[in-house]
């Protein structure tokens, strides 16, 4: 059949116009799919800014657990000496080629400042809690601010401390299971409150002295203070149980604070939390073999930071007071306190298997500060406290 003249070149317009609209919506397409690309990855790149600070996060809870921040000068320690330390580890953790660095190249960030309320973004440690703006609380924030490509992302969280629970008694100046020697006279007396609970209570405010043997001379306590002897003083499982003493132990060996000699202790390093000045400092355990004699000379601890020093053994283990100086915190011996050869004093509590021989020049100053300090020194763990993470506005 021939062709209607009409109908000559009607196909190939339909065939352009067909050509025409696929070409439109290639273009769509590939416009459509390069939008949804770009979006995938910056929604790739925002996640990833969030995994980063969500793990700055987890970082500086770990940083607290290790290293809980009770002055300004332990924070002003941690920003000069472990916060690039600190970055510089994090970073090798996250490849280069996942996670880039923003134009500011700045990748990561932490911070910590207390629970004041309002919030004092200038107080970097845990100086006090609402209602109580210098009581330490053992809580604190955690900011934490992580970067990559264009996008940011900051969250906040208040984590809280676990400590050691030392369940020190307070106001006990002294405990000896054996005897109190003094050499009486004008040196008297040696022991005294330099600062005393306020529990309400005379006979723990005033001070206690326990002797499970005998004082041979009572002037060597302060007037005033509660001197019991003999069985009535009980035992020192009383005041400083044996679990005490394995806890103390089993935790100085997880941290490198345990010894066997007295050169190995006093060789030890500085610890942040665990021995602020190094050496016989902070929580110091030493077990050595009986008969043997720790010499103290020279000053350690704090009032603020005070320290724990237990000299343990087999048999009988000594201390001696050996020259001048000052000790913050308790002093633990399995065996005796042997007489001090200097004007050596303790700032908080003595306790002793044996006797304790005070016929040098030696003083123990019962200060509650260091008493009560000493019950949440060391830092155990941190957790999150319920309900207190949220989402910040990048910086």
């Amino acid at each position: 059949m021939r062709a209607l003249k009409s109908e000559r070149g009607s196909t190939l317009i339909l065939l352009i116009g067909i050509i025409a609209t696929l070409a439109i919506m290639s273009t769509s397409l590939v416009m459509l799919t390069n939008n949804v690309a770009h979006n995938t990855s910056q929604e790739r790149t925002r996640a990833k800014a969030f995994d980063v600070a969500e793990a700055a996060l987890d970082r500086g809870m770990y940083t607290l657990a290790t290293n809980w921040l009770d002055t300004s000068a332990e924070y002003d320690t941690w920003v000069a000496g472990q916060r690039s330390a600190f970055y510089t580890g994090f970073r090798s953790d996250f490849p280069s080629g996942q996670f880039p660095n923003p134009k500011t190249g700045q990748f990561v960030s932490v911070d910590f400042v207390d629970d004041q309320s309002p919030i004092d973004y200038a107080v970097h440690y845990d100086k006090g809690q609402p209602g109580f703006p210098n009581t330490p609380n053992n809580k604190m924030y955690v900011i934490a601010q992580g970067a990559t490509g264009e996008h940011a992302s900051r969250v906040m969280a208040m984590v809280e401390r676990t400590t050691f629970d030392m369940q020190l008694p307070r106001g006990v100046a002294l405990f000896a299971q054996g005897n109190l020697l003094s050499n009486g006279g004008g040196n008297n007396p040696k022991i005294t409150m330099e600062i005393p609970p306020n529990t309400g209570d005379p006979a723990i405010d005033g001070g206690t002295i326990k002797v499970g043997g005998f004082i041979d001379d009572l002037s060597v306590t302060a007037p005033g203070m509660n001197d019991i002897q003999g069985a009535a003083a009980g035992s020192i499982n009383d005041v400083f149980p044996a679990s005490l003493v394995a806890g103390l132990k089993a935790t100085a060996q997880a941290n490198g604070r345990y010894f066997t000699s007295e050169a190995a202790a006093a060789a030890s390093p500085v610890h942040p939390e665990w021995s602020p000045g190094g050496g016989l400092s902070g929580l110091c355990v030493i077990e050595v073999p009986a008969g043997t004699t720790v010499s103290l000379s020279g000053t350690y601890n704090s009032e603020a930071l005070p320290g724990i020093l237990l000299v343990i053994g087999s048999g009988t283990s000594n201390v001696d007071f050996g020259g001048g100086g000052d000790f913050y915190g308790v002093v633990y011996a399995a065996g005796n306190v042997d007489k001090g050869h200097g004007n050596f004093c303790v700032h908080g509590m003595v306790v002793t298997a044996g006797t304790e021989d005070m016929r040098g020049t030696t003083d123990i100053k019962y200060n509650d500060n260091c008493i009560a300090r000493l019950m949440t020194r060391f830092s155990m763990n941190v957790k999150l406290v319920s309900n207190t993470w949220r989402e910040l506005q990048p910086q």
